[in-house]
């Protein structure tokens, strides 16, 4: 056998010592070291059918894409075996993501385990298909040529990922340093996906120590998964901890687990200390792409203590804290981290100006991260040196502040990023995720975060999402929170004008970024009443349906959403918006409030909106009440086609004129006349709204087919003094909902919801309490 470094050598080790051992453990089988040996020989062949035996390592270029299976971690044995340079591809990047990190290192090979569809321009093959390929392996499959090298995407967390080289020699320090500190394992947990290094890190210290990776079932759980016999360790992330605890019910860890390693970007000091205070063996870490996993970590009994520490160096590891003017170390002041040892990496892949930059003449690694060491070595994270935010002439962590917040009831998770400030030049701005169930109050957090904070650190607006951008190995994405942070935080907060409500005005961020206006009621601790989504129609806004939020708010908590294109909610680039987009902009906006579902109230637009919602997303819908939705697929014939030219002549003529110009077009022609009836003030104040009419006038997308999956009481409300043609429609709505109700109240007219909000709630009181008894059959719900 070739010696060498890296986990080769000590999988080579147990297929000669203990041939028959467990080295792989999945759902469908175990693979035996001899057998994992059998099938990196096979890989390792083909690579040598592509390029031919022996040569540089550079230039037998592959790629793979391992996914979390057997199949992924044979291959990465397979390639290093067949000493190939071998790009990682993550199988969760998109495939235009993979085809622009193919053109730019351009493999000869791709060695993948998909089911369908491999990139075009490079030779492909699965390696599912040489599992059994072993007639032809060697009598010791390990024995090969120069062992390969890994080329390891970074997270990108700040800018495009770059192609770090780590040879062998990294990855076996790295496992080394790991083996010196933690617990004996008998099994470590694939948790993390093998693109990374972390996943890595668990494919070699597995083999360093003999015991098998433990492969879950796709879509297991991941609680279920750690609770597996086999399972002693695992390396997970922040966010994946808080659900398992969440799971968990903040029990006991299972038996068997020994170890838990926690990385992959910053771990808020409550988690941790409510994962200890359950007995979980949290081990909290801090490590990056560039130095091959973790190099410094604290033990459960130390965390404990400092749970703001991300512990001590490893062995074999130097770390300093280095201030810019100096390039000195300075203990216990805030600095760059530095890191040297064996693990550290070779540099980038052909990007000798960015390596030059990471790694100084000495061998120190710059991690671009804010960082002090206490006396005794402890390594506290303070933030990236490119997210801090100069507020005043004064630097704002990001991360102090998210731990000011992140410990606060109802917080699930939050982000902080500097956004433009004409006064201090920038400002910090929190987006914060609810609890399901409990969501504070904007003003509660600021209240909270100025008890802990200096003024300066202080978010100066708080705006909610349903989620927080996250890439390779959950780290957050920063900055792809910077823009649309920047343009939520610009949205001014109307004043007063919510008619004797306790609303608050808060900006939602949905999940492509574009800010929403909602106006929010607050739910109080143990306030069991449902969320009631209101939805406003075209040339309107949420305020316009205060009215109408005053007769329900006794029955449950109101939400008014600012449709996108409308009110609060515009577009930097107004256009027509699909159906798809207005339904996942309400899906955010419930989320975002920590709301599971809601009755949902639509008025004209908003009720067509209500409808798909209900049918694209019936887990959201608890019922629904639509005042006279303009269907457009279902109406009439005349009326279709009259509806179908509104959305021509709007688009003309908000190309022509703007947004008062498609307001004008709207209203003549569905009113005749009825622009020059305003008055000034009126035609201003309506003009302002122009663009919600051109997002909205298409009606693009819909689908009729679809109200058939509606399976929850529907009432659909008309006026008996509105055009005629809304009747016909809420008819051929409810005929293809099961049960649907269709009311006609005399002398309303279509602005009933606005002006005459009185008779329209008698519609929505029956879902809501006391009156509704959610025991009761959609059918029975009927008013």
């Amino acid at each position: 056998m070739t010696g060498g470094p890296g986990f080769v050598e000590a999988a080579a080790r147990w297929a000669g010592e203990r041939p028959d051992a467990p080295a792989i453990v999945d759902a469908a089988r175990t693979w035996s070291w001899r057998e994992l040996g059998t099938w990196a020989s096979s890989i390792a062949a083909a690579v040598d059918e592509a390029f031919g035996p022996g040569g540089d390592t550079d230039e037998r270029r592959v790629a793979v894409e391992p996914p979390m299976s057997a199949a992924g971690i044979a291959a990465l044995h397979g390639v290093v075996v067949a000493g190939a340079r071998a790009l990682l591809v993550p199988p969760r990047w998109s495939a235009t993501e993979v085809e622009a990190l193919l053109a730019e290192v351009r493999p000869v090979l791709l060695l993948h385990a998909r089911d369908e569809g491999t990139p075009a321009g490079v030779a492909a093959l699965d390696v599912r298909r040489l599992v059994d390929a072993s007639a032809a392996a060697p009598a010791d499959p390990w024995t090969r040529h120069a062992l390969g090298k890994l080329v390891v995407p970074t997270s990108g967390t700040t800018a495009r990922p770059r192609l770090a080289r780590l040879p062998l020699d990294r990855i076996d320090a790295s496992a080394t340093a790991w083996r010196a500190v933690l617990p004996p394992a008998t099994g470590w947990l694939l948790s993390l996906g093998l693109a990374h290094v972390a996943g890595i890190g668990i494919v070699a210290r597995a083999a360093a120590d003999g015991v098998p990776v433990v492969v879950p079932p796709a879509g297991e759980d991941l609680l279920a998964s750690l609770r597996r016999p086999d399972v002693s360790h695992a390396s997970l992330v922040a966010t994946q901890l808080a659900r398992v605890l969440d799971a968990a019910g903040d029990g006991p860890p299972p038996p068997a687990l020994r170890c838990v390693l926690l990385g992959g970007g910053p771990i808020p000091p409550a988690l941790l200390t409510r994962a200890l205070d359950a007995g979980w063996p949290v081990w909290p870490s801090y490590g990056a792409t560039e130095s091959a996993s973790g190099v410094a970590a604290a033990t459960p009994e130390d965390a404990r203590q400092h749970p703001w520490s991300a512990g001590v160096a490893l062995p074999a590891v130097e770390l300093r804290v280095v201030a810019a003017a100096t390039e000195a170390g300075t203990p216990d002041a805030p600095g760059e981290l530095q890191v040297r040892g064996p693990m550290v990496f070779a540099g980038y892949l052909d990007d000798p100006a960015a390596t030059a930059a990471r790694i100084t003449s000495d061998g120190w690694l710059r991690t671009g991260d804010l960082a002090t060491i206490d006396a005794a070595g402890r390594l506290r994270i303070l933030d990236r040196l490119d997210d801090l935010i100069i507020s005043g002439g004064e630097n704002v962590a990001p991360a102090e502040v998210e731990a000011a917040i992140a410990g606060l009831p109802g917080v699930r998770e939050v982000a902080v990023v500097g956004v433009p400030d004409p006064e201090w030049g920038q400002a910090p701005v929190a987006i914060v995720v609810a609890e399901p169930g409990r969501d504070p109050l904007d003003r509660e957090l600021l209240a909270a975060a100025d008890e802990r904070l200096a003024g300066f650190r202080r978010p100066r607006r708080i705006l909610r999402s349903a989620a927080l951008p996250r890439g390779g190995a959950e780290k957050l994405l920063r900055r792809a929170l910077r823009g649309p942070a920047a343009a939520g935080a610009a949205i001014p907060q109307p004043a007063g004008g919510d008619r004797g409500l306790d609303l608050e005005t808060r900006v939602v961020l949905a999940d492509d970024g574009q800010p929403l206006l909602l106006r929010a009621a607050a739910r109080a601790p143990g306030d069991d009443r449902p969320a009631i989504l209101l939805l406003h129609a075209t040339l309107s806004s949420s305020a316009q349906l205060l009215r109408l939020a005053v007769e329900l708010a006794p029955h449950g908590r109101v939400l008014l959403l600012d449709r996108r294109g409308s009110g609060g909610s515009r577009m930097a680039e107004p256009a027509p918006v699909l159906m798809a987009r207005h339904v996942q902009d309400a899906a955010d906006a419930l989320a975002a409030s920590g709301e599971r579902d809601a009755v949902v109230v639509g008025h004209s637009f908003g009720g067509v909106v209500g409808l798909e919602l209900a049918a694209r997303r019936p887990e959201l819908v608890r019922a629904l009440v639509g005042w006279e939705p303009p269907y457009l697929p279902l109406a009439a014939d005349g009326e279709r086609e009259q509806l179908i030219a509104v959305a021509a002549l709007v688009r003309g003529a908000h190309a022509a004129h703007g947004p008062s110009g498609a307001a004008r077009a709207f209203m003549d022609l569905v009113s005749p006349g009825a622009w020059d009836r305003l008055r000034p003030l009126q035609q201003e104040a309506l003009g302002e709204a122009g663009d919600g009419v051109l997002a909205d006038a298409a009606m693009p997308d819909l689908d009729p087919d679809g109200l058939r999956r509606i399976g929850i009481p529907v009432v659909l409300g008309t006026g008996g003094a509105s055009e005629p043609f809304y009747a016909p429609i809420a008819a051929a709505v409810a005929a293809r909902i099961s049960g649907a109700a269709v009311r006609s109240l005399p002398d309303l007219r279509h602005f009933a919801p606005i002006v005459t909000a009185g008779p329209v709630a008698e519609l929505v009181r029956p879902f809501l309490p006391p009156t509704a008894d959610p025991s009761l059959s959609p059918q029975e719900l009927q008013p």
